[in-house]
């Protein structure tokens, strides 16, 4: 074959038959959906081949955010094999996460040197329906901040306690620390999980209320797709680290949504969660003393002691940043200047300790705990287990028990006791 016509729908009503060569990338094919429905090149893109969104079993996205990822623009349709009635989806944006779905009609053997719309059903959606509500908004109406009267009338209206809101307070600071980005309604049953059960419409009170001035976070609306009823604010919003807002905060977001997608969140008892409201905590793991000690070696040029600065590097691994960025660091701080200093030593204390350090990308999972769960993970669990009845090798061994002696043994025969020496050399040494 030297071209495929594709069907590409976006909802009912509305699809493209578009012919396209085989020898084509993924990336081609982008372009030309795009085309097809009068869609702007501004964000990223993935094709999920297996046909399910997210899925990373056969998935080409149009930048690396993980190590493996494979790229739309290095594969062609000829060598991924298309086959007539192969069905696959295509998901454009990953803020309003725009899914196509599409699906192979026929192999042809002439060739389409560009790409053709052969049949057009249905109006294109518009791309952005709410740009021009915002733009018309008149934001000088909107104060910058509430005066103390205010917000104390604000409070007065929440039927809870200004204790219960300060702890609202604290689990959103912890969600921020920990998770990074996380849909509020998983929040609200988080909480409600391990505290004394808050109504929906009170628990958003509190949130608009809390003074954000002094926080760690945002809170924002989620994608377009999420619409749903007055009695179910949470459910579009979602808490944002305030990290994320730096720069590209619109690409920061979707890169860190699309990281998360499919991941399973990280559930802490009450007391270990709430410690990590501060940013500054993290717990003590042998990973982490280990760092903190090589790090004393080198105190003569840190900027702050090793405890401190051991923070600043699991702050870096926390937002997933890679090695070549804390050695940078390292490099201006002088560190890597310093007699003590090894490449080699601190690469492996380094990688052990960022496999030990919870992540935003994993859902305040670390790398380790999200192996452990995995299909990869299990199934070396299973391998590695000992059969049954058999201890481990990281267990410590059962003492044998100790026998009681009936009788006068043989001297010359084995000692009861089961140790595999002759009883006078033994147990029998004590009576003679």
């Amino acid at each position: 074959m030297e071209s495929f016509v594709i069907s590409v729908s976006l909802g009912t009503g509305c699809y493209r038959h578009i012919q396209i060569s085989a020898n084509a990338t993924l990336y081609k094919l982008h372009q030309a959906i795009l085309k097809a429905f009068e869609f702007e090149y501004d964000h990223e893109h993935a094709f999920f081949m297996d046909n399910h969104v997210w899925s990373p079993a056969d998935a080409y996205f149009s930048s690396k955010a993980e190590v493996g990822d494979r790229l739309t623009k290095k594969y062609t349709l000829k060598k991924l094999k298309l086959a007539k009635g192969q069905k696959f989806k295509y998901v454009f944006d990953f803020g309003d996460e725009w899914e196509f779905q599409c699906k192979v009609l026929r192999e042809l053997e002439e060739d389409a040197k560009t790409p053709l719309v052969i049949r057009s059903v249905g109006e294109s959606p518009e791309q952005y329906p709410e740009w021009e509500e915002y733009e018309d908004e008149d934001e000088d109406d909107i104060p910058d901040s509430l005066t103390q009267e205010e917000i104390e009338k604000l409070y007065a209206q929440i039927p809870l306690s200004r204790e219960e809101i300060n702890r609202i307070h604290l689990y959103m600071d912890a969600a921020a620390n920990l998770y990074g980005l996380i849909p509020m309604d998983e929040l609200y049953a988080l909480y409600n999980s391990q505290n004394p059960t808050v109504e929906e419409l009170t628990f958003f009170m509190a949130v608009v209320t809390i003074d954000h001035a002094s926080s760690n976070f945002e809170v924002i609306d989620r994608p377009g797709e999420y619409r749903v009823s007055e009695e179910h604010p949470l459910k579009i919003c979602e808490l944002a680290a305030d990290y994320l807002f730096v720069d590209d905060f619109e690409t920061n977001i979707r890169e860190l949504r699309r990281a998360q997608k499919g991941k399973p969140l990280k559930i802490l008892p009450k007391a270990e969660f709430l410690r990590l409201a501060d940013g500054t905590y993290f717990p003590e793991t042998s990973q982490r003393s280990a760092m903190i000690q090589y790090l004393r070696k080198l105190s003569s040029s840190l900027p702050a002691s090793a405890e401190e600065y051991c923070d600043c590097i699991q702050s870096v691994i926390v937002i997933d940043a890679p090695l070549r960025e804390v050695l940078n660091i390292l490099k201006e701080d002088g560190l890597t200047s310093n007699k003590n200093w090894d490449l080699e030593e601190f690469a492996a204390l380094y990688q052990d300790l960022n496999n030990h350090t919870h992540k935003h990308a994993n859902r305040g999972n670390t790398p380790d705990e999200l192996f452990a769960q995995s299909v990869r993970g299990l199934r070396l669990q299973e391998r590695l287990a000992p059969p049954e009845n058999q201890p481990s090798f990281f267990e410590e061994p059962p003492q044998k028990p100790k026998l009681t002696i009936v009788g006068t043994p043989s001297r010359n025969g084995p000692c009861p006791c089961g140790s595999g020496r002759k009883y006078k050399n033994c147990c029998g040494r004590e009576k003679e």
